[in-house]
């Protein structure tokens, strides 16, 4: 079944923010991956991890009730120098997680939109809606750090 309504509205949305955060990461070394403009900042790539995850958490886990395989602790431990291609494992990870969203959010009945879901990190009930809007505006702030971060990054390379 196509997405339509506010099903294709969240998807649209979700893609576009994870999308930005990924673009923060092209043609970035794994150094610069793991590099933070202060110390207890996130790096590009741990807030790509993180977005990821608590997105795809979020609507298919929390939303849609159905199991997402997620550690919060390891997405903030994560460290791009520890894979061979951290580029292609985010690509692979997205791509993954985009399916998921997808399809879960396609299964979803008017009730799942209306109704109250719980959401354990912020300990209350949600309308479906409503969760939708706090995901992706979680997201967005991660949007944000990232590009802040890449713009660091890149005035780091032209003072070189």
């Amino acid at each position: 079944m196509p997405l339509s309504g506010p099903a294709l509205s969240a998807f649209e949305t979700a893609c576009e923010l994870v999308e930005r955060i990924l673009a923060a990461a092209d043609g970035l070394s794994s150094d610069q991956l793991d590099a933070a403009p202060w110390d207890d900042s996130s790096t590009i790539f741990v807030l790509a991890t993180h977005a990821i995850s608590a997105t795809e958490w979020n609507l298919v886990e929390v939303l849609a009730e159905q199991q997402v395989d997620r550690s919060r602790q390891a997405e903030f431990d994560s460290r791009a120098a520890a894979f061979d291609d951290p580029q292609m494992l985010l690509a692979e990870r997205w791509a993954g997680a985009k399916a998921a969203i997808e399809s879960a959010l396609a299964g979803l009945s008017d009730d799942a939109w209306d109704g109250l879901h719980y959401h354990m990190f912020m300990d209350k009930h949600l309308s479906g809606h409503a969760l939708v809007v706090r995901a992706l505006a979680h997201t967005a702030e991660h949007v944000g750090h990232a590009e802040m971060t890449r713009q660091w990054l890149d005035a780091q390379s032209d003072r070189q």
